[in-house]
């Protein structure tokens, strides 16, 4: 189980489909996984089930979610249900596609989970919860965990030359680069790469910590 994590246009996508590349070329068999908190099975459903904004434009929908998003309980409640579906997607989905395929390459995994909760749900405290605690404990440990780094001036940069419609506004990418800045101090991961070298040479990183 491999995963990779990083701010947007840090380079990780790349890095993932030239290691789906590799494996496609020598014979080695894979899965890839994408997947974060807010995202899983469970409360995808419940999005549906619940949201109002199914036929509302752009600009009526960021105003529906911006209003629901001022109810500290609703936030609670959404907070509580993308955590305790973490327990089933990490602690059941994830190992159960590791011990069937070859190799699992995760696009995304528990720190960057956390940093969204972090952004998204600041006035909570998440690292006191127990519910937390034990999904991060559910969670399968990679065999290797990789991080791409680049300055939140970059990224921004990047995701405007990219258009990127969903792109985050640059004070928001700040706070994340930060957070993550804090994780790889207490080293949340084991290799760290440059996300300003070439994608030759950040592969090259990739390449000898799975493959040696």
């Amino acid at each position: 189980m491999y995963t990779f994590s990083g701010i947007d246009s840090s380079g990780k996508t790349t890095q993932i489909e030239l290691l789906k590349k590799y494996c496609d070329e020598h014979g080695i068999e894979y899965y890839y996984k994408w997947g974060k908190g807010r995202a899983t099975p469970f409360v995808l459903w419940l999005k549906e089930v619940f949201r109002r904004d199914k036929r509302m434009n752009a600009e009526e929908k960021k105003e529906y979610r911006a209003k629901v998003y001022q109810s500290k309980r609703k936030k609670f409640l959404l907070l509580t249900a993308s955590i305790v579906d973490l327990w089933w997607f990490w602690g059941v989905t994830y190992r159960r596609l590791n011990r069937k395929h070859q190799m699992l390459i995760c696009d995304r995994y528990i720190w960057d989970t956390y940093i969204d909760f972090r952004i998204e749900f600041s006035e909570f405290n998440v690292d006191k919860w127990l519910i937390w605690k034990i999904a991060k404990w559910l969670a399968p440990k990679p065999d290797h965990s990789f991080m791409f780094i680049i300055s939140a001036e970059e990224s921004f940069r990047r995701d405007n030359e990219k258009g990127d419609p969903d792109r985050d506004e640059l004070d928001r990418k700040i706070f994340k680069v930060e957070k993550y800045k804090e994780l790889i101090a207490q080293n949340k991961w084991d290799t760290v790469v440059d996300g300003m070298k070439t994608r030759e040479e950040m592969f090259d990183i990739v390449k000898k910590n799975i493959f040696g």
